[in-house]
């Protein structure tokens, strides 16, 4: 199954214009973007209907939350940390972008206090120590320490009049497969620990490089996101997705395969580019994972 991001019907211009003109865009962009998500040859006729371009706009950028939701629930982050999380995230890039508080502030539709009480944050530093943690967290947190039963993990978390929340927490961490229950011994209570392949890796030596890995990735996927789906010239990005059905040895094979392929090709492409000042920078990323069902 290939999955694409297609340019919408016409050129982006035309989207541009329906735009100015009369603040929608018209079906085509719409139906098409929905088969490129759905792969459905089938898909409804839907001329009649138009799509307000802040809503369009809107549509993409709640599309490009999924990667950091996905993994706040999988990680079980409460809802207050995400959204500090991306407060501050939404100000660093503000400010690497803008250079003044009074800019930053009309952007975000604050006051210059709230702004230079976030900058104020952000450049203090340690947030990512102090972050809350739900109670999910804080049972995987004290497991990891040493194994205990239902009722010393109680002890050690807040109590809950509507429900027995601990319980609740360890039973949904056992279902993840994030911590296993061990049997009871001479009649004692069961113990739980934690599972060995989800210990945090941030004990690795160079975790900070393999984060700056990260956020140079994820430039290349926005900017081509920004470009395919928001600018006047789609065509320069494009961007494909193959699904499918494999032995672990090959796709392992093809994926070096692939890699010194891109290596060898990319480094042709920038010696021919040397002298040429028409040139550009150009992003090419990669990468192939086992999928999960969720």
């Amino acid at each position: 199954m290939v999955g694409c991001w297609p340019c919408p019907v016409g050129s982006i211009q035309k989207i541009c214009n329906n735009r100015l003109s009369s603040g929608t865009l018209t079906n085509p962009v719409t139906g098409h973007y929905w088969k490129a998500i759905s792969m459905d040859q089938n898909a409804p006729d839907l001329d009649a209907e138009r799509i307000p371009y802040p809503e369009y706009v809107l549509r993409i950028l709640f599309a490009s939350f999924y990667p950091a939701v996905k993994m706040a629930v999988h990680f079980n982050y409460p809802l207050d940390t995400v959204k500090d999380m991306m407060t501050l995230a939404l100000w660093q890039e503000a400010k690497r972008k803008h250079s003044t508080i009074n800019l930053i502030s009309l952007i975000f539709g604050k006051s210059t206090r709230t702004v230079k009480a976030l900058s104020a944050r952000f450049n203090k530093g340690g947030f990512f120590n102090q972050s809350e943690t739900n109670l999910m967290r804080r049972v995987e947190d004290l497991l990891r320490q040493s194994p205990s039963t239902m009722e010393e993990l109680a002890q050690s978390l807040p109590h809950c009049n509507e429900f027995d929340s601990t319980r609740l927490a360890v039973e949904a961490l056992v279902r993840e497969g994030r911590i296993r229950e061990l049997p009871a011994r001479h009649g004692g209570r069961p113990t739980y620990e934690i599972i060995t392949r989800h210990l945090d890796l941030y004990s690795e030596s160079d975790w900070e490089g393999r984060i700056d890995a990260l956020y140079e990735h994820l430039e290349a996927v926005t900017e081509t996101v920004r470009r395919r789906f928001l600018s006047d010239e789609p065509d320069d990005a494009k961007a494909r997705t193959f699904t499918f059905k494999a032995r672990k040895a090959d796709v392992e094979a093809f994926r070096e395969e692939l890699l010194a392929f891109i290596r060898e090709r990319t480094n042709e492409m920038e010696a021919a580019a040397e002298d040429d000042p028409d040139s550009g920078i150009y992003s090419v990323y990669a990468g192939a994972t086992l999928r999960e069902d969720d």
